[in-house]
């Protein structure tokens, strides 16, 4: 029987949850907690696994009570719009986060974060992932959009994922089944959730590999407003171009709605100036977008993710 109201969701849902081993649960929490933008409403219920098993028994019980739920990795590059989220949400970051080295190949579960997997890499003298340095994301959202810079990107590392599906159950794609594209994979469209990943590296020295992480950071932070919340960047490339030129010769840098602006260092970025609602945040990227396209006839592609109700 399919589960529609809060009531049924704390009564029957919450019921099979509880009795999962490593699954904490969180009632109205507030994703505003759990988004690098620092906003969005409450979840009717966040659900966080610490293991592999915990997840998947989640998603069985969840699918089984008829609830598609939405999973959440660190809350990067991702808005949630101010009346929250009705239903489940399942957060998989850094409780669920065990890293394993085998030669030159990395077990990651999908809740690690890049940062602690760049680092951990460098020390044992593994290379391929310095590109992922300074980007604020966990291993499971990064192959979702096939994250990437300074000539990098995740799809070139990955040799296999494990996903679990509707009933709970892990199975492995293989790289040749994950159709890797810019800022998107198949793992994006199947909608399943990550659980580990298998990446493939290179011998290198340990201290040129931290060298490479070094500069790698260096540019983000003097290009990118690393130190205000934000959710990366708002709209992807297009082609030919880029996305922060054609919003700065639009003038819209340092623009504002409510207590979001357009970031004065990268235009495309929107900062949260402190207190800053969803809608604010929404209101503002629409806005950039139609001044770039009455500027340049070129309509932006968000590469943000909007979810949630108003």
């Amino acid at each position: 029987m399919a589960i529609h109201s809060g009531i049924d969701l704390k009564h029957c849902l919450k019921h099979c949850l509880v009795r999962i081993p490593g699954l904490e649960l969180r009632e109205n929490e507030p994703l505003s907690r759990h988004t690098s933008f620092g906003i969005g409403g409450p979840a009717d219920l966040l659900v966080i696994p610490s293991t592999p098993a915990a997840l998947c028994a989640a998603l069985a019980a969840t699918y089984d009570a008829g609830i598609s739920p939405v999973l959440l990795g660190n809350g990067t590059n991702l808005i949630v719009r101010d009346g929250g989220i009705r239903g489940v949400v399942v957060r998989i970051a850094d409780e669920m986060a065990e890293i394993r080295f085998d030669g030159t190949r990395a077990t990651v579960e999908a809740g690690a974060s890049l940062a602690s997997v760049c680092l951990q890499c460098a020390r044992r003298g593994l290379s391929g992932l310095e590109f992922a340095a300074g980007i604020p994301g966990t291993i499971g959202g990064a192959l979702i959009m096939n994250a990437g810079a300074y000539g990098g990107e995740m799809g070139d590392i990955a040799e296999w994922v494990e996903v679990a599906g509707t009933d709970g159950e892990i199975r492995r794609l293989e790289h040749a089944d994950l159709s890797f594209g810019y800022r998107q994979t198949t793992l994006r469209m199947l909608g399943e959730a990550v659980v580990r990943a298998g990446l493939g590296l290179r011998e290198g020295d340990p201290a040129e590999i931290h060298a490479r992480l070094c500069d790698t950071m260096a540019m983000r932070c003097a290009k990118q407003p690393v130190s205000s919340p934000s959710a990366g960047s708002i709209f992807k490339r297009p082609e030919g171009d880029y996305a922060g030129r054609l919003l700065e010769s639009a003038g819209a840098k340092g623009l504002c709605v409510g207590r979001a602006a357009v970031s004065r260092k990268h235009a495309n970025f929107v900062v949260n100036l402190g207190g800053a609602s969803a809608s604010d945040v929404i209101r503002l990227i629409e806005a950039t977008r139609e001044l770039v396209y009455e500027r340049s006839g070129v309509w932006l592609e968000p590469e943000v993710c909007v979810i949630g109700e108003d």
